[in-house]
Formats: structure tokens, sequence, C-alpha cells
């Protein structure tokens, strides 16, 4: 029996407008963290990103719920980007492996893009503690819409308390590995670094689960 070649008219149009969605949100945060830097923060407008952004302001709504998600990070998209990684992953895999697969997805994003993450990280410590506030919250937002994630992966609940201690465990470990990327020169990847904190950290709850004793 022939095998009939898979149709990719459909999909290449769709490759098309995800790649222009790419650049369109490439652009409009470039032209937003160098409207911060050279503006403030407060004092820079969604029309004023719009327009350096060379887009109207309708369209940049199309891609950020507000300017705070250009600084401050945009949970939803990453959530839903990370829900399509993990879809492609083993139904079978362990949840962590998983999780950790979509980290890696996020590091090589982050990897290409170095310049801007420094410039947003300079940014917020401009704003000291109004800063760290609303970073927190979000970062709050985004532990639980993870959690929810992983828990979709056991096929339990957010209340399992796996999923909220795995899920806080390895984006903590993705969060301290940013921060050594970011500080380091030595041009060592995300990646990498990513590789050192995880190992760092599980010879470590290693030692924390030997103290505590086994399972009942």
């Amino acid at each position: 029996m022939t095998a009939v070649p898979a149709d990719t008219t459909l999909q290449q149009p769709r490759d098309r407008r995800h790649r222009r969605t790419l650049r369109t949100r490439a652009a409009i945060e470039e032209a937003a963290l160098r409207l911060f830097a050279e503006r403030g923060f407060e004092a820079t407008t969604v029309e004023q990103i719009a327009e350096a952004a060379d887009i109207a302001p309708r369209t940049f709504f199309r891609h950020f719920p507000s300017k705070d998600a250009l600084l401050f990070g945009d949970p939803a998209h990453e959530t839903a980007r990370m829900r399509e990684v993990l879809a492609t992953r083993p139904a079978d895999e362990h949840p962590m492996r998983s999780l950790a697969a979509a980290m890696l997805d996020a590091a090589e994003r982050m990897e290409a893009d170095r310049d801007q993450h420094l410039l947003r990280a300079r940014l917020l410590d401009s704003l000291g503690a109004t800063g760290d506030y609303e970073f927190h919250l979000l970062r709050q937002r985004w532990v639980q819409d993870v959690t929810a994630l992983v828990a979709e992966r056991l096929g339990t609940t957010a209340g399992d308390p796996r999923a909220g201690a795995w899920s806080m465990a390895l984006m903590s470990c993705f969060g301290a590995a940013v921060h050594a990327w970011l500080v380091r020169t030595d041009g060592t990847p995300l990646r990498s670094v990513l590789a050192e904190v995880l190992t760092g950290t599980a010879e470590a709850m290693g030692e924390a689960a030997d103290l505590v004793g086994p399972v009942g």
C-alpha cells in the first residue's frame, strides 16, 4: 500500500503566522524595554510603545495584556507555551522530566535574547520594592499555573502536595540558574548553568531525604 504524504498546505500558513507573531512580540519587547530605559517605566505609555514598534495600539493588546507584562513577565503566555511543550512529551514520562523539557525550551528562547533579559533585570532592580512586589505576584500566579499543569500530568489535582513541591522546586532552580547566567560573563549557556543547579539541588535533596528517613 502506497503511503499518502501528509498534507502540509494547512501547516505552512500556521507556521508563517507563528513566525510573524514571534517577530511582532520581539519588536514590541525591544521597543518597550528601550523606552523604559530612556523614559522610565511609569512615564512610558502603551501608545508610545506601539508607535516605536510601528504597530497600532490594538495590535499591542493582541500580544500583551498590559505594559506590565513586558517588564514583569506574562504568565499566561508562558503557561500556554509550557502546555504546548508538555503536550509533545510521552504520557508515561515522569512529570518532573516533562517539566524540565519545558524549562529547557524556555532556556533556549532566553539564550537568544540575553541582552534583552539583562536590560529587563536592570530595569527591575531600578524599581526597588515596587518591582519586587509586582514580580512576586506574577511569580506566584505562574507557580499556581505550573502546579496545575503538573497535576494534570499526574492525573490528580493541584492540591496534591507533589504537584506544588515539584513545581516550586524546579521553578526555583530555573530562577536561580537564570540569575547566575545573567551575572556570569564567561559565555556559559543557560542550559549548562541550569544543569549545574539541578544536579546540585538533586544531591542536596537526597541528603535531606536521607535525614528524614523512608516513607512510613
